[in-house]
């Protein structure tokens, strides 16, 4: 963007425990320019907080934005937030943060309007607003990665609910007597499919034997394992990992039935790093929908991969300062 542009912009982060990135958005969800930076970590001090702060001043003079250009800053907080206090319920990897308002630490140092929401709502409303959804109104989106995150979007507005728990997919229950998740149940999607899920799948597999190029990626001790690994593999035909991807994308399949009756959405969108697997586990994935949900007749078709990668986070918590203008 030319200096002296008047175009008015918002700024977006997306935090995360090791890294955080951010974006200046123009209001077509374009990004103007972004840069990374570690997280810091600090006792109880909003160090993350101070060190984003710091950054958005930086990316605004990269990007030569005047002051007066700046709409807002909006903030995708990896954990569950209260939007309309401004307040961080917890963030997991940043457990300094917990409780803190950011609204008011981030506007107090930088003098611009704040808004924040989860990062897998902000990522929803990024492919609602400029990726895969943008010609729809009613979608369901996942967010697969370490775990499984995602979002509800009806009328084209991505809900939360009145204790912020519409959209956490990854808390629906495929396997009663599955594994234990973080949240304190059992058989969660997010236990099951999320990274760690994944790769004890694999595990026990490799420990019956099977051949498989894993055994030797993964470490003696299938240390090294990873959900990118696996898909990996699974694209090259190896049996264990295609047994994986199978078995992840029944859950996934089973959880998004639910979400489908009770959201009858237009599309369905999964994004993050597994998603990145393919067909190797979108096929298992609208299979079991096709099986699953024949009351539906919902077209397998219409479950795609998001299309903004990383920068969803970003572009969608930007999008959080432009709807705020509506």
């Amino acid at each position: 963007m030319a200096d002296g542009s008047r175009q008015t912009v918002a700024v977006g982060v997306d935090l995360g425990g090791t890294t955080f990135n951010v974006g200046v958005v123009a209001p077509d969800g374009t990004l103007v320019a972004e840069q990374s930076y570690d997280t810091p970590h600090s006792g109880n001090e909003p160090a993350a907080l101070l060190a984003v702060a710091s950054a958005v001043g930086g990316i605004m003079e990269q990007a030569a934005i005047k002051p007066e250009q700046l709409l807002g800053i909006g903030a995708g907080i990896p954990g569950p937030v209260d939007p309309e206090a401004g307040i961080i319920k917890q963030a997991p990897n940043m457990h300094e943060l917990d409780g803190m308002n950011a609204v008011e630490i981030l506007s107090a140092e930088t003098g611009a309007k704040v808004h924040i929401a989860n990062d897998a709502f902000c990522a929803t409303l990024a492919e609602l607003r400029y990726g895969a959804g943008r010609d729809v109104e009613n979608m369901v989106m996942f967010t697969l990665g370490t775990g499984v995150g995602g979002g509800i979007a009806l009328d084209n507005q991505v809900r939360r609910g009145p204790r912020q728990i519409m959209g956490e997919v990854g808390h629906i229950v495929v396997e009663p007597n599955g594994r234990r998740c973080g949240c304190g149940n059992h058989g969660c999607l997010e236990a099951m499919v999320g990274r760690d899920g994944m790769v004890d799948q694999a595990v026990r597999l490799l420990e019956q034997g099977i051949p498989s190029v894993l055994a030797e990626r993964g470490g003696a001790r299938h240390e090294k394992l990873t959900p990118k690994m696996i898909s990996e593999a699974a694209q090259e035909g190896d049996e264990v990992a295609l047994r994986v991807m199978n078995t992840s994308g029944h859950y996934l399949g089973v959880a998004l039935c639910s979400c489908i009756v009770l959201t009858d959405p237009d599309l369905i969108v999964l994004g993050g790093g597994i998603a990145a697997a393919g067909d190797v586990l979108f096929e298992p994935i609208r299979r079991t929908v096709r099986h699953r949900s024949i009351i539906s007749g919902y077209d397998t078709s219409r479950i795609v991969p998001a299309e903004l990668g990383n920068a969803a986070g970003m572009i969608g918590a930007a999008a959080l300062v432009f709807d705020a203008q509506k």
